[in-house]
């Protein structure tokens, strides 16, 4: 098996050999290079298998230096290295398609870690369809790594986390990675469909097997052969209704309502909650030998506060969602005003937040002042089961609105003062609110 090839672009000399002498040591083949020049010389002799570079380079920067490689080869690995670390320069490495950075000074482990981490989860999708599992935190390369392991297998998977962390996302990822990725993703939410009806959803129905069922209809079990059956909000399923799922994990045959035979499926079964289910166990609203079928492999997901620096980078992802093709950007002081804040609704708060952001700002340069007034005051901490939802944000936005305009004597010129935000945007958001026409002008 050959070695793994590394190229390394740094124009300090001493750094560089450094760099050589701990990459070599590990195992790898090293391609030192000094410039943008030289290293484009070496891609036309060699093919390594990740790339890691300087930003400030004598002929250019190594952000040019990451493009230009990845046009060559899309899959290669790249990691840049600054002295000039800022969380916009961050941003953008991992945007332009780097796979990590990292700041001097660092430690050797740190590089090597970093290295191992990218590798790995490259191999893991190389090949496959890209998903959006946004975040460079340790916490997140954990979570490619283990898709990158089981994507293949046909292994139950139980994704647990607060509420807007991303574990559709995450189970989306782990189907597309695997030999199923050509056959359906069925999502079902166990929360958003009444007990009673539950069972049909899942198991499908013939045709008159209750008032109402006037053809054979597929559930969706049947309807995820061959691909994968994702079950969110596992804990919200009836307890009654459990043995039947249980029943058909465990034997792989499924029976209609009313049908009088079983049939065969192959479907691979996700689950994701944010509930205790433990705690549920201990209480007998769940099923203890469910929860073990379910768990075969857990995939944790921390909420947003315990891993910050995937905040500026799901803040960049939903700017581009939602502000492309507007001349829309945030600036340093107002980036630290997000990072600043707990996030208690996680991924899901941030891209509502962004949303809004584009709707009220439009265009220019944000700044932290102005996310006074667009930021919806700071909820109190959650238990994990919580979330920040769209009408609590909006009713605090409300509620802020109102306060300002009761201080400033319903002077609408006052009270935007008082939010610090220009008059028009105060007069936008009483419109969003139906905050009446009894202000001043």
């Amino acid at each position: 098996m050959q070695p793994i090839a590394i190229l390394v672009v740094e124009d300090n000399d001493a750094q560089r050999k450094i760099m050589e002498f701990n990459l070599s040591r590990e195992g790898y083949t090293v391609l030192p290079a000094g410039t943008i020049g030289q290293a484009m010389a070496l891609m036309k002799g060699h093919r390594p298998d990740a790339v890691v570079t300087d930003v400030m380079l004598p002929d250019g920067s190594g952000i040019e230096l990451l493009e230009r490689l990845l046009r060559i080869d899309p899959d290669l690995v790249v990691i840049v290295v600054t002295a000039y670390g800022t969380i916009r320069m961050a941003v953008d490495a991992i945007k332009k398609g780097a796979c990590d950075y990292l700041t001097k000074p660092y430690e050797k482990e740190e590089l090597l870690l970093s290295i191992r981490h990218a590798l790995k989860a490259r191999a893991g999708v190389q090949g496959r369809e890209r998903h959006e599992i946004i975040g460079r935190s340790d916490a997140i390369r954990g979570i490619m790594d283990m898709i990158g392991h089981i994507a293949d297998s046909d292994v139950p998977v139980l994704i647990t986390g607060e509420s807007g962390t991303g574990k559709e996302v995450v189970a989306r990822a782990l189907h597309a990675a695997g030999t199923r990725r050509d056959r359906p993703f069925v999502p079902i939410n166990c929360a958003a469909i009444p007990s009673d009806m539950l069972e049909a959803e899942l198991f499908g129905h013939t045709k008159g097997a209750f008032t109402g069922a006037l053809k054979d209809k597929p559930g969706r079990l049947e309807s995820a052969d061959r691909g994968t059956l994702f079950l969110d909000e596992i804990g919200s399923m009836d307890i009654a209704l459990q043995p039947k799922l249980l029943r058909a994990i465990e034997t792989g045959y499924i029976e209609r309502l009313g049908a009088v035979e079983g049939r065969k499926l192959d479907t691979r079964i996700v689950s994701a909650t944010n509930a205790d289910l433990i705690g549920m166990i201990r209480q007998g609203l769940f099923r203890e030998d469910l929860y073990y079928r379910l768990n075969v492999v857990n995939i944790h997901i921390p909420p947003l506060r315990e891993r910050r620096e995937d905040i500026p980078l799901l803040v960049d992802h939903f700017m581009g969602r939602y502000a492309s093709g507007r001349r829309l950007s945030l600036g340093q002081d107002a980036l630290d005003v997000i990072m600043g804040r707990p996030w208690y609704g996680n991924a899901r708060e941030i891209e509502n937040f962004i949303r809004r952001l584009v709707v009220i700002h439009g265009s220019g340069t944000v700044t932290g002042r102005d996310l006074v007034a667009i930021l919806p005051l700071q909820p109190s901490p959650r238990v994990q089961t919580a979330s920040v939802s769209d009408e609590s944000m909006d009713e605090a936005e409300k509620r802020m609105v109102l306060s300002a305009l009761d201080s400033a004597g319903h002077n609408i010129s006052k009270a935007a003062k008082l939010l610090k935000i220009p008059r028009h945007k105060l007069v936008y958001r009483m419109k969003k609110y139906g905050i009446g026409p009894g202000a001043a002008p």
